[in-house]
């Protein structure tokens, strides 16, 4: 692997221990928005050293998984925006009595409107984070060469429980499952950061550089020679003795 790549490798797995460090800290209720602020800059961190990856490998794999990570972030905040800003219009808007017939004949079912389509946009975006996490487990088992067996299996196994997580997410409608999702999630991060090893693996276990035999050279007009055989000769005459033989063919003398 290029030392430029590997060097980017190393990055990405920074940002994600970060960001895995950061998702574990959201789930302190005080400091959950802060935390979660701080995961979703690191993880766009990680996008960007993807982005520069992919300048040395133009794999398909990695564009898509940046690409669908991006989409499933856009679509994430334009829920929020529906969900819960339709959540508090309609706190508001209940706890101010006495709530109006045009509240009730038009605001109310735009509303709820709002707040069904945001779910629906959590729903659809797990979904495509799903998506794009296979495309990195796929990018992982594709090319092997590129990381040494045990940490590709570290990798792959990351791209699966963040899978789970998302899934998990999806049915967030149920706190628990949210909640095992979210730890899903810091799991596979900390899988991912694992990448971080890389240089350490490049120092310490440099692959070995496969080199070809010479075949023996022969000179024309002559048997090549084979320069393993090894020959005997007698000790008393000089003669070349035959393999296995007991005494010398040509003075009779005991080997």
């Amino acid at each position: 692997m290029e030392n430029n790549t590997t060097i980017q490798f190393y990055q990405f797995g920074k940002h994600m221990h970060t960001a895995a460090v950061a998702t574990v800290l959201a789930l302190i209720p005080p400091i959950t928005p802060f935390a979660g602020l701080i995961a979703i800059i690191f993880i766009f961190s990680a996008l960007g050293d993807i982005k520069a990856i992919n300048y040395q490998l133009f794999d398909s794999n990695l564009q898509n998984f940046r690409k669908n990570y991006i989409r499933t972030t856009v679509l994430v905040i334009f829920g929020i925006i529906l969900l819960f800003g339709g959540a508090i219009v309609l706190g508001i808007s209940l706890g101010i009595p006495p709530v109006t017939y045009e509240f009730m004949v038009i605001g109310l079912p735009i509303t709820i409107t709002g707040m069904v389509t945001g779910v629906i946009l959590f729903i659809v975006s797990s979904a495509i984070e799903m998506k794009a996490w296979e495309n990195l487990r796929i990018f992982f088992m594709t090319n092997k060469s590129l990381f040494p067996e045990h940490l590709r299996h570290e990798l792959i196994d990351g791209c699966d429980k963040l899978r789970t997580g998302a899934l998990l997410w999806a049915l967030g409608i149920f706190i628990i499952t949210a909640i095992i999702g979210w730890i899903f999630q810091a799991v596979g991060y900390f899988k991912l950061a694992k990448l971080s090893e890389l240089m350490y693996y490049e120092q310490t276990e440099p692959q070995m550089k496969k080199t070809t035999p010479k075949a023996p050279l022969s000179v024309a007009g002559q048997p090549e020679i084979n320069t393993t055989e090894i020959k005997e000769f007698c000790p008393n005459c000089g003669s070349e003795l035959d393999k296995g033989g007991k005494f010398c063919q040509v003075c009779g003398s005991k080997i």
